[in-house]
Order: C-alpha cells, then structure tokens, then sequence
C-alpha cells in the first residue's frame, strides 16, 4: 500500500477513519510504504510548525519504508502526467508531486491510500480510500 501525504497527515492528526484504517493495515501486515515526494511535503508542512511538531513528523515518518525517487520512477511520473494532461485537452490540474507518488503505486502494483480520489484516478492507478 502506497500512502499519500493526505492520508499520513489525517493519520498524525489522530482523524478516526484514517487511524482505523492505519490499524486495519498493520493488522493485516499489509506492507506500507511511503514514497519521498510525500516525505518532502511532510517535512514542508511541519517547517510551519513548531520544534515538536517537525520532531513528531519524523518519529512518525520512521515507522514506514520510504521509496526513493528513481530516474524510472520520474520517467513513469512523468509518462502518467502527461496522460492525464492529454486526456483533458492539456491541463488536468494535477500537482508535480502526485505523478510522483501514483508512479511509485503503478510500480509496486499497489494501491495509492489517499483522500484524494479524484487525481489519483486520473492518473490511472489503482485508489484505495479510508
């Protein structure tokens, strides 16, 4: 399972669906991972926090396995995004980094866990949400 900022960030914020959705993983032994570019926009968010907060981003970012960003994870990023902009007459509106994180999950064959349906699904992986 491919976790995307949106759900780790209900996660820390103690949001019940996105913890029992946490739980239901870890029971299962389902592996998580969490792909750099959601890393990046964590450590982004919590800059505008303080000691603590930036502290808790990265005790809670050490239990997951963290996938780095590969030259053929930013060709398939790059391939998906292209895809979604020409399916919508050239703009879809989708970020740089959800490519990012939906080409870690086309990779992997996992789903992306995500609060964010809607551009996941344009971007042609498979979506699971909490």
């Amino acid at each position: 399972m491919i976790l995307d900022t949106s759900f780790l960030i209900d996660l820390f914020d103690g949001r019940e669906r996105a913890f029992d959705k946490g739980v239901e993983l870890s029971e299962s032994k389902t592996v998580q991972r969490v792909p750099s570019p959601a890393v990046m926009e964590l450590s982004y968010g919590a800059e505008f926090g303080d000691d603590d907060e930036r502290r808790n981003v990265r005790n809670a970012l050490r239990m997951y396995p963290v996938v780095e960003q590969t030259e053929t994870i930013a060709h398939r990023a790059g391939q998906l995004l292209a895809k979604a902009d020409q399916q919508a007459d050239g703009e879809s509106g989708i970020d740089k980094v959800d490519p990012m994180v939906a080409a870690v999950a086309d990779i992997y064959d996992e789903p992306v866990l995500t609060a964010n349906i809607e551009h996941f699904g344009r971007l042609g992986v498979q979506v699971e949400s909490y």
